[in-house]
């Protein structure tokens, strides 16, 4: 969660951007930004962050990809 922590910023803006400018931050990626979106994903997985049930029902829809990028 450190890591997670640590670039809150750049995830929150990751959040908030329009999806070019989402692409283009993931494209020119650095590794601790890489390992920050991994570990949350983990996170969530394992159920250390609580989702409300409008984010439960999302999560499911992309579970099988996030798994995927989880490892």
């Amino acid at each position: 969660m450190k890591r997670v922590k640590s670039n809150y910023h750049a995830l929150h803006v990751l959040r908030t951007a329009e999806p070019k400018l989402r692409d283009a931050i993931i494209s020119n990626y650095n590794k601790e930004l890489l390992n920050s979106i991994n570990e949350f994903i983990l996170n969530v997985l394992y159920g250390k962050v609580k989702l409300t049930v409008c984010n439960t029902r999302k999560f499911l829809k992309h579970m099988v990809t996030l798994r995927k990028v989880a490892d």
